[in-house]
């Protein structure tokens, strides 16, 4: 978590460590390009900038989104040609050609993502390396515009309006600038509700999807934001080494780079690739100053032995585990509180003032002539296996729809139909009246008051409880303050506000049922879809669950449960719905399915008789 539950509160006192730090770090940046008086130092400090803005804006996408770009030195390149020739061929200024640029840049990277975001982990990085050559033999090759392996050499004509210094000190505070406004967006970012997205579509696309998070978007915005500053930092190499080639602006080695600083600084945190740069690119600098003219090549050795122990002993980046000792002494000193934890209980679109309070409401099943959904003849085959053949239901509002069968009938399929992941066959699909047959993809669905948990529960592992129910709430508000006291109230009700401030990879595999539960519940489902919510649980931690979703259905929800536990879709169901190989077999009340024959054989077996 970049910011502890009481940032707000404490980013109010001007007297507290959250905020003399950070300014007096500033201050210590604005001085150090002036303290050496060695043209080498002076370097040093501005390729820490220059290396820190580039690996702050690949941060956005492969630490944030967890898209892991390799070709983004394609987006460096076009800056850096675009901004010269435009300089060289008509004459026009670099400060304008920076933004041009990165115009150029950002409507390539429309053009990739848009195809590229469909491809998942290794593909997508392996598609990146792809685009990112395809543009250096491209560059190479077009010796009439960009002279190719020869490279441009710009004239050193020094003005303002050139964006050409005869000092390495105006460069260095640019870099500089560059720096900490990208790490400025980054922070707005990563505490706003986007960020939020970004942080949970790198932890489970598919999660992300059903609490109303549009991916394919959060991550063609975060490429957008990233190339700008690429592609500007870009320029700013152009003009400051007034030279560029192929095989410098557009090398795979930079996009490493960039990977590298960022994963040993942190991964997906604001200033850990900041932090990266000013380790790493001083060593480099040393070793290949040191090492290079010894024994060529050891450096590189060196270098690597530093990358496997930072990988090994600091997992979630040297900013981790900074964060991880000095978090606990901000929460010791004076005046920084904690987050009071929310009073009240959760409530959702269908709850009415009748049924305020689950321990004396029960608003029962609606008997209208209008179901609240229905499916008519639904199918879905998978090559030549038919998953689904013919199926068709309906739930009336607030009642409890149990759906049982062996493993491999088709219970997980429909759930995945209904709500996105799949398109069917043949068949149609109605919510409220509408028909939502083929709503595509997942969050669309969930717009529409429709919510699930998985069989395989999917916590976002590296957020904490409490980030974690605040993207679900989300999909209903836009303000982090808002989603955080509506997280804090669903907490409440499924019992994990101890939890709040704990990373979900920490909880026992009850306790992630039971957030499994509350990150659905916070998008404010009107049908809310269970999948094996007990299983694997314990008597005990059963009958909580239990428990807890006979609350949710006094809350007027409408419940959609697959479960292999006979005590719970017994106890819960209104009726029951039986598949066997992808058809329905029975259905109906609890009683009358323990007692079919059919169901028997195919499912329960002679010894649940006995």
């Amino acid at each position: 978590m970049e910011m502890s539950s009481n940032s707000r509160k404490t980013s109010r006192n001007p007297f507290h460590p959250q905020v003399y730090v950070p300014l007096a770090l500033v201050v210590f940046l604005f001085i150090l390009p002036i303290l050496p008086r060695n043209p080498f130092y002076e370097d040093l400090i501005l390729m820490i900038f220059f290396w820190g803005t580039l690996a702050a804006a690949w941060n956005l996408v492969g630490g944030f989104a967890g898209q892991i770009s390799l070709g983004h030195t394609a987006f460096f390149g076009i800056g850096a040609y675009t901004s010269t020739l435009l300089w060289l061929k008509f004459g026009l200024s670099p400060w304008f050609g920076m933004f041009a640029g990165a115009g150029l840049a950002i409507l390539v990277a429309i053009g990739i993502g848009v195809p590229c975001f469909r491809l998942r982990s290794h593909f997508f990085a392996l598609a990146t390396i792809a685009f990112g050559e395809v543009l250096r033999h491209v560059a190479s090759y077009w010796r009439g515009l960009t002279q190719g392996g020869v490279g441009l050499l710009i004239p050193f004509k020094p003005e303002i309006g050139n964006f050409m210094f005869r000092s390495k000190i105006p460069y260095a505070y640019i870099a500089l600038g560059l720096m900490l406004l990208i790490i400025l967006v980054s922070y707005i970012i990563r505490n706003s509700r986007f960020g939020f997205y970004l942080i949970s579509l790198r932890e489970d696309q598919d999660a992300a999807e059903t609490l109303g998070v549009n991916t394919s978007r959060c991550k063609l915005v975060a490429l957008i934001i990233s190339v700008f500053f690429t592609a500007v930092a870009g320029t700013f190499y152009a003009q400051y080494l007034l030279f560029i080639d192929p095989d410098t602006v557009f090398s795979l080695p930079l996009s490493i780079e960039l990977a590298l600083l960022t994963i040993i600084g942190g991964l997906g945190t604001v200033i850990g690739p900041v932090i990266g740069a000013f380790i790493l690119i001083p060593l480099d600098v040393l070793l290949r100053g040191y090492l290079g003219g010894i024994s060529a090549g050891l450096n590189f050795i060196v270098y690597g032995i530093v990358l496997v122990v930072a990988v090994i002993y600091f997992p979630r980046g040297i900013a981790g585990w900074l964060r991880s000792w000095y978090e606990p002494f901000l929460r010791r000193l004076p005046g920084s509180g904690q987050s009071g934890g929310g009073e009240g209980a959760f409530t959702s679109p269908a709850l009415t003032s009748e049924a305020s309070d689950p321990k004396d409401a029960n608003p029962g099943v609606d008997e209208g002539k209008s179901p609240l959904f229905r499916v008519q003849s639904l199918s879905k085959r998978f090559g030549g296996l038919a998953a689904v053949r013919d199926i068709s239901f309906e739930i009336k509002k607030g009642e409890i729809l149990g759906l049982i069968g062996p493993n491999g009938a088709g219970k997980t399929t429909i759930f995945n139909l209904i709500t996105g992941f799949f398109p069917p066959d043949s068949g149609r699909i109605e919510f409220k009246g509408e028909e939502i047959t083929g709503l595509r993809p997942p969050h669309k669905v969930c717009i529409k008051y429709i919510g699930r948990t998985f069989q395989l529960v999917k916590p976002f592992s590296n957020m904490t409880v409490m980030e974690n129910v605040m993207v679900g709430a989300f999909s209903r508000v836009r303000r982090a303050s808002e989603a955080k006291e509506e997280a804090m109230r669903v907490l409440d009700f499924i019992g994990l506000s101890m939890y709040r401030d704990s990373l979900a990879s920490s909880l026992t595999i009850a306790d992630r049922k039971r957030l499994e539960l509350g990150k659905a519940l916070a998008t404010k489902p009107e049908l809310l879809l269970l999948d094996e919510v007990v299983a694997g649980l314990n008597p005990r931690e059963t009958e909580e669950i239990i428990e807890i979703i006979k609350a949710i259905s006094r809350q007027g929800i409408t419940l959609f449960i697959i479960e292999h536990v006979m005590k719970a879709i017994m106890t819960l169901s209104h009726r029951i719905i039986v598949l066997h190989h992808g058809e329905k077999i029975a259905e109906g009340i609890p009683a009358e399915i323990s007692r079919d024959r059919k169901v028997i054989d195919a499912y329960l077996g002679e010894e649940y008789l006995a």
